[in-house]
């Protein structure tokens, strides 16, 4: 399904900084599925064991981690709570439940050799590798707003905003960028 993007307005592709380089780029990652699996607490040996036939992975990403497989992934969002991105699933309430929370979020790839220092103006976390590997992800927050956190790589993230505050969260990090120099792709 077509969503409308919290950025519409403000979403404008190309170049821009008051200096000659360029070390981010920013994509808005749309028409995203997000699946969030709730399980209760007596249920997660069952749950694992369900996602890992279902999902045919090997093992379940443990607390702050994620996994990548086949175009989806799997992160572990709470003690009790997982986000499962682009397949649906179904789940006997009796071991967990699911929501689609796609619509509740903006999904915001930022990419490049500054990403980490760039993300570190805004997040109260220690974003350094031995802290937070690759397929780590944090519940934090940017100017009291909550925000997820998944970090793909070493200079790849996924910022994922409630999508009433993407636009002002949005119009905080280009301005911050402006520094490192940036660019918007398109979607």
């Amino acid at each position: 399904m077509l969503r409308h993007s919290a950025l519409e307005t403000l979403y404008k592709v190309g170049k821009y900084s008051t200096s000659a380089k360029k070390s981010l780029t920013f994509k808005e990652i749309k028409n995203i599925k997000i699946t969030q699996i709730i399980c209760w607490p007596e249920k997660i040996e069952e749950l694992n064991n369900f996602l890992i036939n279902n999902l045919n992975i090997k093992m379940v990403p443990s607390f702050n981690k994620g996994i990548v497989f086949e175009n989806k992934s799997l992160w572990r969002m709470e003690p009790l709570k997982w986000w499962l991105f682009n397949k649906e699933i179904k789940i006997s309430d009796q071991i967990a439940t699911t929501l689609d929370i796609s619509h509740a979020y903006t999904s915001i790839e930022i990419k490049g050799d500054n990403s980490t220092l760039f993300l570190n103006r805004h997040l109260p976390i220690d974003l350094r590798t031995k802290n937070f590997p690759n397929l780590s992800s944090a519940s934090t927050a940017i100017h009291h707003v909550s925000v997820k956190l998944l970090k793909i790589s070493s200079n790849i993230y996924c910022l994922y905003i409630p999508r009433g505050f993407a636009l002002s969260i949005w119009e905080i990090l280009l301005e911050t960028a402006d520094q490192f120099g940036y660019e918007v792709l398109d979607r």
